[in-house]
């Protein structure tokens, strides 16, 4: 008897796993689980609190991107009902993010707190809704809070990323004017190509900027910088910026004038930047003397140093011109405009360091030959000599007369435009020339003779040249020719 009672127990507990294991792969556990969990909230009073994206003034809501960072950072989003599924910065990696009205469970100090994401139905602005047991609330909720800033800070450092902005159209301003994407630009400072002393300075005053909070507060000034980055296009303004962005780990917001309505649209976008940012309007000049906008000279004043200027801290404005001589000086003034920096087109010192990075040279028996058409007043710019080095980059000799043929085409057309300026032809004396001070003088004949000079320079040297041509391959590894993989 004691055999059949012992065996029928064994055989109950052998069942009972077997039924156990079987329930757990079906959603019958999972029901049990939620209707205790139902019954369990029954037994407690709750207290919820919301934590809207945007405020009244539909500016965004720290608070709110703090949450979100922290709850799709937490290993148990895997645990929820549903999840969306998006690529992450390196092909293999993914990533889990909540999806709406998905509740997600954490614990913090033996409690147990919830998170649910809302759409507003009214305005469709979305929303974090927390909710915690109301005996917990005064033990939990303000070092909870202060444990999601600091968990925030905390992947902020790791993950180090900056973000591109962009304004869409004011039809989509209930979820905010202003829609992202992960700012992944290979450019730094020290990839750019530019004098290394004015380098240097902008370096050191970007890093004093980022020191300077009490000082600025001190004078009782706002505590933001504005850059003017003038030249002609192709000369690095926007890679710049991008380096900026890189050295500073800012946000970047980019304002596209065309999409703001009006002056005041123009400060609502002001409103809804963050502090860490670089604000850019590129191509100012060309808004403002083709008046392509509906944002007026005073709205962009305003924008730069106006009282709405003020309602962010910690920000740098930059704005790119292709030339400030046709725009009104009071856009230019000290307090609206920090610091000018000027991007020229490329001389022989910048094209050795473009040969030295996109060709591994530096030194080339070329070399001799493209100073002497610089010095002649050839330019192009660093992108066109970028682009042509890159389309030759396993030849660097033919890289180089690629970018010696398109300065002399370059200087050909120069001494065209200035014949065909000139009017009637008539010839200045250079004594006529030198009486008439602050004027642009041109000199038809003068102008013909250095180019002639310049042509017979390059006949008698046609020779070398040919035989250069001529040797192998191998010649260009020797002497003080370094080629490195590219």
């Amino acid at each position: 008897m004691f055999l059949a009672n012992l065996a029928l127990l064994v055989f109950s507990i052998f069942f009972l796993i077997v039924l156990f294991r079987f329930l757990a792969k079906t959603s019958l556990i999972y029901f049990l689980k939620k209707g205790w969990r139902f019954l369990e909230e029954k037994c407690y009073v709750y207290q919820f609190y919301r934590v809207p994206k945007f405020n009244d003034n539909m500016q965004e809501n720290q608070l709110y991107r703090k949450v979100y960072t922290y709850l799709n950072s937490l290993p148990c989003v895997e645990d929820s009902d549903f999840a969306n599924l998006f690529s992450g910065s390196k092909s293999t990696e993914i990533n889990l993010i909540l999806d709406e009205n998905q509740t997600i469970a954490d614990h913090f100090l033996g409690a147990r707190v919830c998170w649910k994401i809302e759409n507003c139905e009214e305005n469709g602005v979305k929303s974090f809704v927390l909710k915690i047991r109301k005996n917990d609330k005064r033990r939990v909720l303000v070092p909870y809070l202060q444990h999601i800033h600091q968990a925030f800070d905390e992947i902020e450092q790791k993950r180090k990323e900056v973000r591109l902005y962009v304004n869409v159209e004011n039809g989509l301003q209930r979820n905010g004017r202003w829609r992202s994407t992960s700012f992944s630009h290979p450019a730094t400072m020290e990839t750019i190509v530019m004098d290394a002393d004015l380098k240097t300075r902008i370096k050191s005053d970007l890093e004093n900027f980022l020191k300077s909070r009490q000082y600025y507060h001190r004078l009782g000034r706002v505590w933001k910088r504005s850059y003017l980055l003038y030249g002609s296009a192709g000369t690095g303004k926007s890679t710049f910026i991008a380096a900026m962005a890189k050295f500073l780990s800012y946000d970047i917001y980019e304002i596209n004038l065309h999409k703001v309505e009006n002056d005041a649209d123009l400060k609502y976008l002001l409103l809804q930047t963050t502090k860490k940012s670089i604000l850019v309007i590129e191509d100012l000049d060309r808004y403002m003397t083709e008046k392509s906008t509906a944002v007026s000279l005073s709205g962009i004043l305003n924008f730069m140093d106006g009282i709405f200027s003020c309602c962010g801290e910690e920000r740098v404005m930059v704005f790119t011109m292709n030339s400030k001589d046709n725009v009104s000086a009071c856009l230019l003034r000290p307090g609206r405009i920090d610091v000018h920096i000027n991007f020229p087109l490329c001389d022989f010192t910048a094209f050795k360091s473009l040969a030295s990075s996109h060709l591994g040279l530096k030194d080339h028996k070329l070399f001799p030959q493209v100073e002497e058409i610089f010095q002649t007043g050839a330019t192009l710019s660093p992108a066109e000599i970028c682009e042509i080095m890159i389309s030759n980059r396993g030849s660097p000799s033919r890289a180089l007369k690629t970018v010696i043929t398109a300065l002399q085409t370059d200087l050909a057309g120069k001494v065209r435009r200035r014949l065909s300026g000139s009017g009637s032809g008539r010839v200045v004396d250079e004594t006529e020339e030198s009486g008439k001070e602050g004027q642009n003088v041109i000199h038809p004949m003068k102008e013909i003779k250095n180019f002639y000079g310049f042509l017979r320079a390059r006949s008698s040297r046609k020779a070398s040249l040919d035989k250069f041509d001529a040797e192998p391959i191998e010649r260009e590894n020797s002497g003080s020719v370094h080629i490195h993989d590219t």
